[in-house]
């Protein structure tokens, strides 16, 4: 399956870190014709000391300009993009009440319109090229859970955008992959010690999955085999939903518990 990554021209967005840079170290034996973005300096600058050939670029994709400094670098030194792993994302962590919903736009940017807006841009720039582009939505966009109202809504929010392509018959070039809670510090950005949502896996096994389903050209991507089972259960079993946002529910109050001076 690596063969379809054999050379090709890839972008890989948040890449600094967690799954983002797993994505690199699996994919810089195939090509090196890499673009790897993120916001911090400091995390391309590691990154680019560990896999020297990748090509770097910092872009905040929380603002409605951070796609144009995408768009402007492959316009200037590529002819087309191959793959596309939109993959950076912040999730934010708490009481529904307490959540930080003055930075609502920002959130929404970064998790939904950037990734949208440049799929949609790449489809627009390279018409009649076969695009593999490859968002990382969540297990959360079917699966609620307490403490992450404002990052659910986001995931939700593209998983219906999504569908509604692929009825119209108009995203074949789109993919979706639902991570369940991974092995990385992405979750300790959404709070202090936050609680994580069980089942955990490894930023690696992750990977794995996406690069074999983005290869097949599949339009859904479950890396967790234990979650993909529990939504089908769950059609018949109807108390483990429940009973899994219940378990959740009380490492949420008991967070908040901790936290509150």
């Amino acid at each position: 399956m690596m063969n379809r990554f054999k050379d090709a021209q890839i972008i890989v967005t948040g890449a600094g870190s967690g799954i983002g840079r797993e994505l690199i170290r699996q994919l810089y034996p195939q090509t090196q014709k890499i673009l790897a973005v993120d916001y911090l300096p400091k995390s391309l600058k590691s990154l680019q000391s560990e896999f020297p050939h990748v090509n770097t670029l910092c872009a905040d994709l929380s603002l409605k300009e951070g796609n144009g400094a995408i768009l402007a670098w492959v316009r200037a030194h590529w002819t087309q993009v191959d793959v596309c792993f939109a993959n950076a994302g912040r999730a934010e962590y708490g009481a529904a009440c307490q959540q930080n919903w003055e930075e609502m736009d920002r959130l929404f940017q970064l998790n939904v319109h950037s990734p949208i807006q440049l799929g949609l841009a790449f489809k627009q720039s390279f018409p009649g090229h076969s695009l593999r582009y490859v968002i990382t939505c969540s297990a959360i966009a079917y699966w609620s859970i307490p403490g992450y109202s404002l990052y659910g809504s986001t995931k939700a929010a593209l998983l219906q955008w999504a569908e509604s392509l692929w009825a119209e018959r108009a995203g074949d070039w789109l993919t979706l992959v639902f991570p369940i809670s991974t092995a990385t510090s992405f979750f300790d950005a959404a709070g202090t010690n936050i609680p994580k949502a069980f089942p955990i896996q490894s930023p690696q096994k992750v990977v794995e999955s996406m690069l074999i389903g983005a290869a097949k050209g599949k339009k859904k991507i479950f890396p967790s085999t234990l979650f993909r089972s529990f939504l089908l259960l769950n059609r018949f079993l109807f108390f483990l939903k429940p009973l899994a946002q219940l378990l959740e529910y009380k490492k949420l109050k008991n967070w908040l518990s901790k936290s509150t001076p």
